[in-house]
């Protein structure tokens, strides 16, 4: 198998930790020709990264599909719980970090002027805090975001976070994550995970 994937890419980052962590023989390289060639458009028409080419040629995008694809297909070590309970909160985790900390960081780095204090801004940043509310309330308060061990709730919420302070220090001088202290412990616990410490470490050289 094959990953299209970038360092610097929030949505490739978190399948990164998943093979990492499972220690799994899939070959990770960049999309030839760039993101937008006609090369990678015909292996991937959707133009998006991550973009898994599995063995028989089937291309399967979106990070989430890749993900639980993965999981279903190389189950040890385990990235979901036994219980529906645990499962369903690894999952909300998850829609919590791309939907609220992934996608708006994202957005707030492509605004033409970062300097500007504007309503689009406004509105993302907005999302971000009610993100951080969410995830200071149902963290587990242990190492990790859904228990004592590494979960696809990790490979989505670690890259995710790394994220906040550079996308909104262009618009607001304070430490936002400081405000939100369980999720303060939380980013550094989850990177002792040598998984989670390796991604986050390729996603700040690539950003430098």
């Amino acid at each position: 198998m094959r990953l299209y994937s970038e360092n610097y890419s929030p949505f490739s980052a978190p399948v990164r930790i998943a093979i990492y962590a499972k220690a799994l023989d899939i070959e990770i390289v960049a999309p030839p020709g760039g993101l937008r060639s006609a090369q990678y458009h015909v292996i991937n028409p959707l133009g998006t990264i991550p973009c898994l080419m599995l063995d028989d040629g089937t291309r399967l995008p979106e990070s989430s599909a890749i993900m639980e694809y993965l999981e279903e297909k190389f189950p040890s070590p385990r990235l979901l719980p036994v219980s529906p309970e645990a499962r369903a909160q690894v999952r909300l985790v998850q829609r919590i970090g791309e939907l609220h900390i992934t996608t708006q960081t994202v957005e707030l780095a492509q605004l033409p002027d970062a300097g500007a204090r504007d309503e689009t801004a406004a509105n993302h940043l907005t999302k971000i805090v009610r993100g951080l509310a969410a995830l200071q309330n149902i963290l587990s308060g242990d190492d990790f975001a859904v228990g004592p061990h590494l979960t696809l709730a990790d490979c989505q919420l670690a890259p995710a976070l790394f994220r906040v302070p550079r996308a909104v220090g262009a618009f607001m001088n304070r430490d936002l994550i400081g405000a939100y202290p369980k999720v303060a412990q939380y980013i550094e616990t989850s990177r002792r995970h040598t998984a989670v410490a390796r991604v986050l470490d390729e996603m700040s050289a690539a950003l430098r």
